[in-house]
């Protein structure tokens, strides 16, 4: 009896050793994840990381390599996202080609954005893997293949206007989950250079939330937008301006402004009062507005687009 006590006590130490092992997954990581599959498929993939970063792999390259994990999220990020000075990133270089070709990027997911350009070019859509379509797409379209990057400063005080991708409801929004927003429309530094793109993604947090409760308590909703990724994902510090004019305020029990730190409060504009009576839910609809303003000079690299007038 005393020998069971024991195997199980040591059973139980290693259970707890194992737990406390175990790392968190890497809040960077998770990111970078979510920013690519946003970009590619329109919306987070339910998987493991692995398998999310292998199905990246397979749907850009038509392959997967050895890399770890992190590796993996990193080189694939910057491919994306980043480029380099010789090599503009696969965003920098779609965005080029919308503009050449429609006058204005395309909001969409990676593949309806490919096939668009090919039914332009062969009017049947090409079923190679992504990356090598727009290699493709580029020297066919660009006679030497060379796409033009500028280092420009997107000035304090620039405004632009975020859009809501999914309803915010103070009922289901929970605690540092991600808020899918895009940038709404182009934004162009000096008239030509693209600096950041209709469609590019948005990461803002919930901060905190409440939900509604009795004697009139309205819900609410603490939004952390303080920073916005540019087109290079360069971190552009900013604040939230105005919440826009996609719905009535008023009408859904809501205010929204910004603090010095650009957190946005969407809560009650007062209480219903009586003991009973339960307050109502903050919900945010799908594509509510809100207008953004950055807080301090930032230098970007961004793409010189042509322009048709």
């Amino acid at each position: 009896m005393k020998h069971k006590y024991i195997l199980i006590a040591l059973l139980l130490a290693a259970c707890f050793c194992s737990i406390i092992k175990a790392e968190p997954v890497d809040k960077e990581l998770s990111k970078k994840i979510s920013k690519m599959e946003r970009y590619i498929y329109g919306a987070e993939q339910d998987a493991s990381t692995s398998n999310r970063l292998k199905q990246i792999e397979e749907d850009m390259f038509g392959r997967t390599s050895g890399q770890t994990d992190s590796e993996k999220a990193k080189y694939l990020h910057d491919f994306i996202f980043v480029g380099s000075n010789q090599n503009p990133s696969l965003d920098m270089k779609l965005s080029y080609l919308e503009w050449k070709l429609f006058n204005s990027t395309i909001e969409g997911t990676l593949e309806e954005r490919l096939a668009k350009i090919d039914k332009y070019i062969t009017g049947i859509p090409s079923n190679e893997a992504m990356a090598f379509r727009l290699e493709q797409q580029v020297h066919v379209i660009i006679e030497n293949g060379l796409i033009s990057t500028h280092k420009v400063t997107i000035p304090a005080g620039t405004k632009f206007r975020v859009k809501l991708k999914k309803k915010l409801s103070s009922k289901t929004a929970k605690k540092n989950e991600i808020v899918p927003m895009v940038v709404a429309d182009d934004v162009f530094i000096n008239d030509s250079i693209l600096v950041m793109t209709k469609g590019g993604i948005v990461s803002p947090t919930v901060k905190s939330v409440r939900r509604s409760g009795r004697f009139g308590r309205t819900g609410y909703i603490n939004l952390d937008l303080t920073g916005i990724e540019a087109m290079d994902s360069t971190l552009l510090k900013v604040s939230i301006d105005d919440a826009g004019e996609k719905y009535d305020k008023k009408k859904i029990g809501m205010a929204a402004g910004a603090s010095a730190l650009g957190y946005v409060v969407l809560g009650p504009i007062g209480l219903a009062g009586g003991a009973f009576i339960k307050g109502r839910e903050i919900e945010i609809p799908v594509g509510a507005e809100f207008d953004i303003i950055t807080r301090e000079d930032c230098k970007v690299t961004g793409v010189s687009v042509p322009k048709k007038q």
